[in-house]
């Protein structure tokens, strides 16, 4: 599929749909999330104004029909939320069909109070003397009907529940837009279906549907906070993009907890640049859980975290990045990101995490969740900080940015992370990970250096370790930490 078109979505609710729920969300999510991506121009729901089912539609200009194709849209649908998954599960039938754009007559900016669609099929030898008659008589006799906005004419691409058309057989579509009222039914209109070349046109029809259908809304593009985007499921992905955009793109991902502040010396480094004069580019980010997510959200797995690092870089228009860095949890997420999105990265750093979740950790996790219910998130942030930090740098000033950073994460959001960090296991798919990549640990963050020292079964990995630092090496060594991250980046030492 290439060139414009047309998306249409036919629904028959079902009778244990809620119809307050279907309306919601479809007005305030599925169809807003569609039209905040740039190749969907419009988009309008319509009811129907026949005694015919389905009884809701909803249409959609697409500039570029291969996009539909594209990861960027298809997740749409890959992704739902729990509350799309909820109503959609109540309805009972929902066609969905895509459109090649044929031919387009008139001139109507806003969406049309009524629409008239006509389908017809027929045998492909026929589609000639179907588009002459069409483009030459019938539209031109249509459009002198008191009220005529437009007409547009298509061509079926992908079939809905029926499928496509036989072998030999092609189905088209032809939108006709009205005001209301208008002259529909009218002299002009039945002049228009009565001629001659018309009654010898539809002898060739092999089917044909006719849907009256009356404007009910138009979608807005979803909202988004600034330097925000919104996942299909409703998570906000706060993001700082900075540095030269002609330079390579380093992507850091921070800890359960914490913000994407956490590398401001980093990225700073990055951009200042390393020796030899190779500066970066740098996108830091929010992972899923620091702010509240809403209830149609799903659950956090690491594979959500690492399609929620390609949705943003999609939308960011970076196809591939030279490094995605990443420290704890957002270590995890760098490896899952270079096995579930090789052609995205050239590279990636790990630090101070583990291949696998055990049994040991998920009982420390449930034990720091109910001391953040029992005693707030200050007190969370209290015991984190000293566990996290060597003892001596526990009044240090990144210890308390880092302390303030957990106080205000979201409780919920936490407590959704931690099931992530309680449920995962890599070992059976890092050995097809063929991006370089290096492993980094505090010497002082307990048993990870040791466990992450023996490679994880990754073919050519590095390690280093970092003196002087515990769980977040580039906060308590900054120095050293950027010594071995430069050295992997570029082959040099820091300035």
């Amino acid at each position: 599929m290439k060139g414009p078109g047309y998306l249409a979505v036919a629904i028959q609710p079902g009778p244990n749909t809620d119809e307050e729920a279907f309306h919601h969300w479809y007005n305030t999510e599925h169809g807003p999330l569609r039209l905040r991506l740039p190749f969907i121009l419009t988009g309008d729901r319509y009811k129907v104004a026949d005694d015919q089912k389905p009884g809701w539609s909803a249409v959609y200009d697409v500039s570029d029909l291969s996009m539909l194709e594209k990861r960027i849209y298809t997740r749409l649908r890959e992704e739902r939320s729990q509350q799309e998954k909820k109503v959609m599960s109540t309805f009972d039938s929902l066609d969905r069909k895509i459109y090649s754009t044929v031919s387009v007559r008139g001139d109507s900016k806003d969406p049309a109070p009524v629409q008239l669609a006509v389908s017809m099929r027929l045998k492909d030898e026929d589609a000639d003397d179907f588009n002459k008659w069409y483009e030459e008589e019938h539209t031109s006799m249509l459009s002198k009907v008191p009220g005529w906005l437009r007409t547009r004419r298509f061509k079926l691409e992908v079939g809905g529940l029926t499928g496509m058309p036989p072998q030999g057989q092609t189905e088209y579509l032809a939108v006709h837009d009205y005001a209301a009222p208008n002259g529909l039914n009218g002299p002009e209109h039945e002049a228009a279906r009565s001629t001659p070349w018309r009654s010898t046109i539809m002898t060739k029809i092999l089917w044909h549907d006719r849907r009256l259908w009356s404007h009910h809304l138009s979608f807005d593009a979803l909202e988004e906070p600034p330097s925000s985007v919104t996942t299909t499921d409703g998570a906000d992905l706060r993001f700082q993009l900075e540095g030269n955009p002609a330079d390579p793109v380093i992507v850091c991902v921070n800890s359960i907890l914490t913000t994407l502040h956490i590398w401001d010396d980093v990225a700073a480094a990055l951009k200042t640049g390393l020796k030899g004069g190779q500066t970066y580019r740098v996108l830091r980010y929010n992972p899923r859980g620091y702010s509240p997510l809403p209830s149609r959200s799903n659950p956090t797995t690491f594979d959500l975290l690492a399609d929620d690092l390609e949705y943003l870089l999609q939308r960011l228009e970076i196809p591939k990045v030279h490094a995605v860095l990443g420290v704890s949890m957002g270590g995890v997420t760098a490896m899952n990101f270079a096995i579930r999105h090789p052609d995205m990265l050239e590279k990636f750093i790990a630090c101070d995490c583990n291949i696998a979740s055990a049994p040991a950790n998920s009982a420390a996790w449930g034990e720091r969740i109910e001391l953040a219910r029992s005693k707030g998130m200050a007190a969370l942030a209290d015991v984190t900080v000293k566990r996290w930090f060597n003892p001596a740098n526990h009044s240090s000033a990144e210890a308390k940015k880092v302390e303030a950073m957990v106080a205000q994460a979201d409780l919920e959001g936490f407590v959704g992370g931690t099931a992530a960090l309680c449920d995962y296991d890599l070992r059976g798919k890092v050995g097809g990970i063929r991006v370089p990549g290096l492993l980094v640990a505090g010497e002082g963050d307990g048993k990870l250096p040791e466990a992450m020292a023996g490679g994880f079964g990754i073919e050519g990995v590095g390690f280093r370790g970092v003196a002087g630092a515990g769980h977040l090496p580039m906060l308590e060594n900054l120095g050293g930490f950027m010594e071995v991250l430069g050295g992997f980046l570029y082959g040099v030492e820091m300035c």
